[in-house]
């Protein structure tokens, strides 16, 4: 079969010339799949097309409280109630133990604020203590282990803004779909839709210089001279942090000084003095904890209300 007189001129040319012609065709097709690759891109973060998706991971801070982030498709702006639920309320409902009621997607990503174990106060009295004090429960770090977390959302005026309704197509989330979604009313083809979603995590281990830190937290010291304190010693920090002049700084932190012994310390704003640290030591192994400095001896005890 013969060349066409089109195919014996290309074929003529010297290599480096063929080269140049072919050149701006490559940067063509180069721009021309980069471009079609941003819009994919773009689509991929959220479009009713697709299914809505969300995965969740459990983190740590430095002082045992839980943070639950992860990513999404959902449109940035979208407000979402991230809960801890375990065992049910006397009517029957779902316990949330712990959550976050306001946590918006950002760039894709979701980010809960860091999360105690409030469990009830057995531990002193309750009454008397000034406003701003907790003392009804006790923050406390989560066990590790798994925990069943529940992502809601809702798609009217109330939750969301009228931006993020608009890239959703309206109120109500109708035409959304996605196994993270759930119909409002299953009985008919047209209800609206919710995010209703449950993901189970695994809450990391405890550092032992977390544990450090709960050991001192939860402390009810007795000094010398003033006998047993009222409260723990967290109570106490919250009362002076409610004080005029004094707010928390770096807050709690921790750090190893023998096998099972640890410095704890807690960083705060002294007024007009600026930054100051208590500091306590505390045995994991035996649960024993004292004060070493002067700050962290007037953090240690409070008087009876």
């Amino acid at each position: 079969m013969g060349l066409s007189r089109k195919e014996k001129i290309w074929l003529s040319l010297p290599i480096g010339l063929l080269g140049i012609l072919l050149i701006p065709l490559f940067i063509a097709a180069t721009l021309n799949s980069i471009k079609h690759s941003d819009v994919a891109q773009k689509r991929a973060v959220f479009s009713p097309l697709v299914d809505l998706v969300l995965d969740a991971q459990a983190e740590r801070t430095e002082d045992g409280r839980v943070v639950i982030s992860g990513t999404t498709n959902l449109p940035d702006g979208l407000k979402l109630w991230v809960a801890v639920e375990e065992g049910h309320l006397p009517l029957g409902a779902p316990k949330e133990i712990a959550g976050d009621e306001s946590v918006y997607v950002n760039d894709g990503k979701i980010t809960t604020k860091p999360l105690w174990l409030a469990v009830p106060n057995n531990l002193f009295t309750k009454k008397g203590w000034p406003a701003g004090v907790e003392v009804d429960f006790r923050n406390r770090p989560f066990p590790a282990r798994p925990y069943k977390v529940h992502f809601t959302s809702y798609f009217n005026g109330a939750w969301q803004t009228q931006d993020v309704l608009a890239v959703l197509g309206g109120g109500g989330g109708k035409n959304l779909k996605g196994t993270i979604l759930k119909p409002t009313d299953p009985d008919v083809s047209d209800s609206d839709k919710v995010v209703d979603y449950y993901q189970t995590l695994t809450f990391p281990e405890l550092s032992p210089e977390t544990k450090a830190i709960s050991i001192v937290r939860g402390a009810v010291m007795t000094l010398p001279d003033s006998g047993r304190s009222t409260g723990d010693v967290q109570a106490v920090v919250d009362l002076y942090m409610n004080s005029p002049g004094l707010k928390v700084a770096k807050g709690w932190g921790a750090k190893s000084t023998g096998a099972s012994e640890f410095e704890v310390s807690f960083d705060f704003i002294n007024g007009q003095l600026g930054e100051q640290q208590a500091l306590w030591s505390a045995d994991t192994k035996t649960g024993k904890v004292k004060y070493i400095n002067s700050n962290a001896k007037e953090f240690s005890w409070a008087p009876s209300y």
